[in-house]
C-alpha cells in the first residue's frame, strides 16, 4: 500500500505532467522556455534539464515523462518502453533524448518507435549518460542558482523594464553584472537580475563565464558568441 508521503509525491508529479512515481528526488521548477512549472523525477533530469535543454537556445521546447516505445531486436519488431525526453529544436526537428545508467560519451543514432498513435517512424535517439551528466553538473548547479530571480518576475509582464535593460545591453555589448545595475534608471535591482537572469536562459545574452564561477555582480556576460 503507497504511504501518505508516496501518494503525495505522485500528486505532485502528475499536477506538472504525468511522471513515474520513484523513491529519487522530486523536483518541481519554473521553466521560462515552457513558462510554466515542471516536476524533474530525478537529480540527473534537473542537471540535463538546466543544462542541455533551458539553456539551450536551439532547443523550442521540451517534455519530460515522454512514454515512447523504441524498437530493439531488430528484424523482430519487438519494442521496449521507455521514460525519455522529446526534444523539439527551433528548426522543428525532433529527438529523443533517454537518460541511461551507461558510461561513456553521449550516443545518438536514429531508431525506429512506436508512437502514442500507433505508427511507427525513425527518429534520433540519444543517450544521455551517466559520464556525460557529470561533466554539466557544476554548470547546472549554477544555472539553479539562477532560478529564483526568474520565479520572482513569472505573475507579472515587465514590457518596459525588459525594454530598458535590453537597451542597456546593446549599449554595453558585454561586461558584468554590476555594470548593467549601475548603467540602468531602475530603482530595485533584483528586478534587473530577474530580466537578466531571464535572458541568459532565452540565450539573449549568449555568453557568461557561470561554467567557472558562481552567479553574482561579478559574472561577466556577452551579446557576442565570440
Amino acid at each position: 500500500m503507497p504511504s501518505l508521503k508516496g501518494k503525495m509525491r505522485g500528486r505532485l508529479a502528475a499536477a506538472h505532467g504525468q511522471r513515474t512515481n520513484t523513491t529519487n528526488n522530486l523536483w518541481l521548477c519554473y521553466s521560462v522556455k515552457l513558462n510554466r512549472d515542471l516536476s524533474l523525477a530525478s537529480n540527473n533530469e534537473l542537471l540535463y534539464w538546466l543544462a542541455d535543454l533551458e539553456s539551450n537556445r536551439n532547443v523550442k521546447s521540451f517534455r519530460f515523462g515522454y512514454n515512447i516505445k523504441i524498437q530493439v531486436n531488430d528484424p523482430k519488431e519487438n519494442f521496449k518502453s521507455i521514460d525519455a525526453i522529446q526534444v523539439i529544436f527551433d528548426t522543428g526537428y525532433e529527438e529523443i533524448h533517454h537518460i541511461t545508467s551507461k558510461a561513456g560519451h553521449v550516443d545518438a543514432f536514429s531508431a525506429k518507435f512506436s508512437l502514442e498513435d500507433g505508427s511507427v517512424r525513425k527518429i534520433t535517439y540519444r543517450a544521455i549518460t551517466e559520464d556525460y551528466l557529470v561533466t554539466r553538473a557544476k554548470y547546472s548547479a549554477r544555472l539553479l542558482r539562477l532560478l529564483p530571480f526568474v520565479a520572482q518576475m513569472r505573475y507579472k509582464k515587465w514590457p518596459s523594464e525588459e525594454e530598458i535593460v535590453l537597451n542597456t545591453l546593446k549599449i554595453l555589448k558585454s561586461g558584468d553584472i554590476q555594470e548593467i545595475i549601475a548603467s540602468t534608471s531602475m530603482s530595485d535591482e533584483m528586478i534587473v537580475v530577474g530580466i537578466v537572469a531571464k535572458f541568459i536562459f532565452q540565450g539573449v545574452i549568449k555568453q557568461t563565464n557561470l561554467s567557472m564561477f558562481d552567479f553574482g555582480r561579478s559574472t561577466w556576460w556577452s551579446l557576442s558568441e565570440s
